[in-house]
């Protein structure tokens, strides 16, 4: 447009349009100058015109508000507006119009460049402020002046100069400083009264288009044609017809109390008579203290709408029907569900205590659900199947299988199988109800010895959850149970698939995150893949929610087994002793029987086995009621084997053993235990079949036990007559861990156990050799040449052990080793 100007061949006819605020004046001002500072004459409007001398050149004629002119100026600017005349560009907003003015607009936009003004980017916005500022803003501050703003540049302007001038910060809640509302008020109250009605009603609510407008008795002579185009022309509201949040804001913080619940009135009353319903006005309106029965029964209904999908919108809209006036009590149940499925269980409980400490209660099933689930989280299963089976007497959905998971859970496979059966059939079940269903016959059924078929259904009732995405008070997620029934099978890779399925989908709500993570993470350690479990436990820690007893007892597990397995003798001793107390109160159920295994084990190892008598004895139990399922009961059988060995207690060993043979034929994991259980007793007793270990040790690692596999290689190894068996056995131990455990420094090319996988002590078998080397006081070259390997590799080993044990002298060296070593010491005497 300029370089047409200058060349001066023809007249230009250009329009600059765009609603107010977009920057038209300071664009045509911008123009002045640059066609002054090239010598071209410039008239500001029509009456410039006589101030102009042009002295026959041609002239440019700047237009400011075209649309305000009157019908006789139109008619002026119109005769000027040919091609003999003079440059003209004119700017002009879409509103108003009169006939005259929307013809010359017209002959503008074909005849000429037409440029329009569009809102300011968020790049364009950050540019802005940071000119206004004199440096770049902080993180986030151009964003939300651009929200705040819609982009618009006077808009943008006034925000940025309450910034600097005031010290305000657009970032943080809080009503508008007085000089921005002052300054927003007064470009206000430019328009006249119906116009700031009409922005009034959009801000309370009202949309632009609809019936909802043209209901209200206060519009109905109102031409809302007419003001809908000057509310876009104003600048004033976004691209839906919404107001610029920012004006939103003055408005309301603006206007009279009575001017606001009036028009809050009117927005409700309109839209009944529409037949409308209220959706997120409600929200609105219950936030701006407008207390009305419509508003709060819609917020509930809308709360009900959510509680299964969003818990926490859910529990926004809840919270916002009590301040539209409905009861807090009346709807505590719907409360404590949506706290329980947003994860804020102390919440809930605490909702529901409120409840079941009255009399009747309107909504008294959904809030004996919720404690259900609450009293099974605490590790109180038989307390929620009761309260899940007088639920079903009531007609409750879905009770009756939670029920029956809760009697599985702790045994009673009678009365869950009763209560299964009793329950009245669901014409037309939901998805969610039918993966309930499926959980508790997959349950009964792995306890039932069908494992096939009970895990099979546990898939099905987990793949069903994921999918519907909804969140509903549960004792337990059947993706738990899946997985320690695929555990038992010796199926790792599907605990592990279905746990991580689950975790990605949320299964069963933020309240399961922390239990999926930690059942998954003992899972990891079984597999013998301790740096997942360590990452997995880790975000755990990381989060301030509270565990709930059940996941309590799986983190310490997940803990005590990590330091059993990876680290030194000191860091299991902490574990252990932050665990004592839990331990001591720790709830006895099927799903909590493989952290009781992980604990029996490790009490054994620091001679506290009188800890987890209890426990025990109370899992043993459970165990007998339900019939000694052999898949629920070889995990326990297994840790009294390694809790008979790092006892010395050959007679336990011995008839854990044959505990585990009497099962064989029920269960091939079964099988296996009991062979390796066998095996691990004669090769304790100094008998070592090194064929018959091998196959021992190779079969519990395919059963999923690859950590256990290499404890037997290593003791069995170290019972070998032969020195030639002990390199086998050794290296056979080694094959196992290869990707997961490798000595920290190189050694000699004549070493062949450079890897090893550390013991419960942090020791690698090859370091178990040397350091009972070093206690018999013999040096690097006799070490080399007992061990064949090279005296330079005996002390990278001894450096080595003195950085596992955390020691720097030589006295404490000794005394270290003789503690770590004594078990193997008493275990060769015994021999």
């Amino acid at each position: 447009m300029l370089r047409r100007i200058l060349d001066d061949d023809a007249a230009v006819h250009a329009g600059i349009t765009g609603p107010g605020g977009s920057g038209k004046t300071t664009l045509l001002r911008e123009i002045a100058a640059a066609l002054g500072a090239e010598g071209i004459d410039v008239a500001d409007g029509l009456d410039g015109l006589a101030h102009v001398d042009s002295e026959g050149r041609r002239i440019t004629l700047l237009v400011d508000d075209l649309e305000r002119l009157d019908d006789d100026d139109i008619a002026r600017l119109s005769t000027l507006a040919v091609d003999g005349g003079p440059h003209v560009i004119a700017a002009f907003r879409s509103w108003p119009r009169s006939p005259l003015a929307a013809e010359l607009v017209e002959r503008l936009g074909r005849q000429g460049p037409h440029l329009m003004l569009h809102p300011l980017s968020p790049t364009q916005v950050r540019a802005r402020t940071s000119e206004l500022l004199g440096a770049a803003p902080p993180q986030g501050l151009a964003e939300r002046i651009t929200e705040l703003a819609g982009g618009n540049p006077r808009m943008v302007d006034l925000v940025v100069a309450a910034v600097r001038d005031e010290g305000w910060d657009p970032r943080e809640a809080g009503p508008l400083p007085g000089t921005l509302l002052e300054r927003l008020r007064h470009r206000l109250d430019r328009h006249d009264r119906e116009f700031l009605d009409f922005l009034l009603a959009l801000a309370v609510g009202f949309a632009a288009s609809g019936p909802v407008l043209s209901t209200a008795p206060r519009f109905s002579r109102s031409d809302l044609h007419e003001l809908t185009s000057q509310s876009r022309a104003s600048g004033l509201v976004s691209s839906d017809g919404s107001p610029l949040p920012i004006v939103r804001l003055g408005l309301m913080q603006s206007s009279p109390a009575h001017e606001l619940w009036v028009m809050r009135r009117e927005l409700v009353d309109a839209m009944e008579a529409a037949g409308l319903p209220l959706g997120d006005s409600a929200l609105a309106l219950a936030g701006g203290g407008f207390r009305d029965p419509r508003v709060a029964r819609a917020l509930v209904d809308c709360g009900d709408g959510l509680l299964l999908t969003d818990p926490v919108e859910a529990w926004r809209h809840y919270a916002a029907a009590i301040d539209a006036g409905t009861d807090a009590a009346s709807i505590a149940g719907r409360r404590a569900q949506a706290a329980w499925s947003a994860g804020d269980v102390r919440t809930a409980e605490r909702l529901v205590d409120d409840v079941l400490a009255g009399t009747e209660h309107p909504d008294l099933p959904r809030t004996l659900s919720v404690a259900a689930a609450t009293w099974a989280r605490k590790g109180m299963l038989g307390r929620a199947a009761a309260a899940y089976a007088g639920l079903d007497d009531a007609g409750a959905w879905g009770a009756a299988p939670l029920a029956a998971v809760c009697f599985a859970a702790v045994g009673e496979i009678g009365r869950a199988r009763a209560v299964l059966a009793a329950a009245p059939a669901l014409e037309y079940p939901s998805s969610s109800q039918v993966a309930v269903s499926l959980m508790a016959e997959g349950t009964i059924a792995a306890l039932e010895g069908a494992a096939d078929r009970g895990l099979s259904a546990l898939l099905q009732a987990s793949s069903l959850l994921n999918e519907t995405g909804e969140t509903i008070p549960l004792p337990e997620v059947p993706s738990v149970l899946a997985a320690h029934v695929a555990v038992n099978a010796g199926e790792l890779g599907i605990a592990a698939e279905v746990l991580h399925a689950a975790g990605e989908a949320v299964q069963g709500g933020p309240a399961f995150r922390h239990r999926l993570r930690l059942t998954e993470a003992l899972i990891e350690l079984r597999a013998d893949r301790p740096a997942r479990a360590r990452a997995l436990l880790a975000g755990v820690e990381e989060s301030q929610h509270p565990l709930g007893l059940h996941s309590e007892v799986l983190a310490h597990a997940v803990r005590i087994g990590l330091a059993r397995r990876t680290d030194d003798l000191a860091n299991l001793v902490r574990a252990w002793g932050a665990a004592r107390q839990t331990i001591a109160r720790m709830p006895v159920d099927l799903a909590g029987l493989p952290a009781l295994a992980e604990l029996v084990i490790a009490a054994a190892r620091l001679h506290e086995s009188h800890l987890v008598e209890e426990p025990l004895a109370a899992a043993w139990d459970l165990l007998e009621r339900a019939g000694r399922p052999s898949s629920w009961s070889m995990n326990l059988h297994w840790a009294g084997i390694q809790s008979a060995i790092l006892r010395e207690d050959r007679a336990e060993l011995e008839r854990h053993s044959s505990l585990l043979v009497d099962a064989a034929s029920a269960n091939r994991v079964s099988r296996t235990l009991a062979e390796a259980g066998r095996v691990w007793a004669a090769a304790l007793a100094g008998q070592v079949d090194v064929p018959a270990v091998e196959r021992a040790v190779r079969e519990l690692a395919a059963a999923g036990y690859k950590w256990d596999a290499g404890r037997l290689a290593g003791h069995a190894a170290g019972r070998a007559a032969e020195h030639a068996d002990t390199l086998q056995l050794l290296a056979l131990a080694r094959s196992l861990h290869a990707d997961h455990h490798r000595d920290e420094e190189p050694g000699d090319p004549d070493d062949t156990s450079e890897i090893d996988r550390p013991d419960d002590a942090g020791l690698t078998a090859r370091e178990r050799e040397v350091a009972r080397l070093v206690l018999e006081g013999k040096t690097y070259a006799e070490i080399g040449s007992a061990i064949f390997i090279s005296p330079r590799t005996a002390e990278h080993h001894i450096a080595r052990i003195r950085r596992r044990l955390g020691v720097t002298t030589r006295s404490e060296l000794l005394a270290r080793l003789r503690l770590v070593l004594d078990d193997e010491d008493q275990d060769h005497s015994a021999s």
